[in-house]
């Protein structure tokens, strides 16, 4: 059975609430794609100081937090 998971992320005073969500089979699996989102928020081509996104579950529990960082080219 699949659950509903959410993306809220923060970033200084700035919260971006998801209240759509996403589907997954496990909280390990909203965990992983939480970390590649903010991964990929990190190419952005800004600076993050303060700049983190939580996985929430349905019933507001979080369940992991990825702090977003910017990625320097390679």
């Amino acid at each position: 059975m699949q659950s509903r998971y959410f993306f809220h992320i923060r970033d200084g005073d700035f919260v971006s609430v998801d209240d759509e969500g996403m589907e997954f089979a496990t909280p390990g699996e909203a965990d992983a794609y939480g970390a590649r989102i903010a991964f990929e928020i990190g190419t952005d081509d800004r600076d993050y100081e303060d700049a983190e996104l939580s996985v929430v579950d349905t019933r507001g529990n979080e369940i992991a937090r990825h702090r977003i960082q910017r990625q320097l080219p390679h």
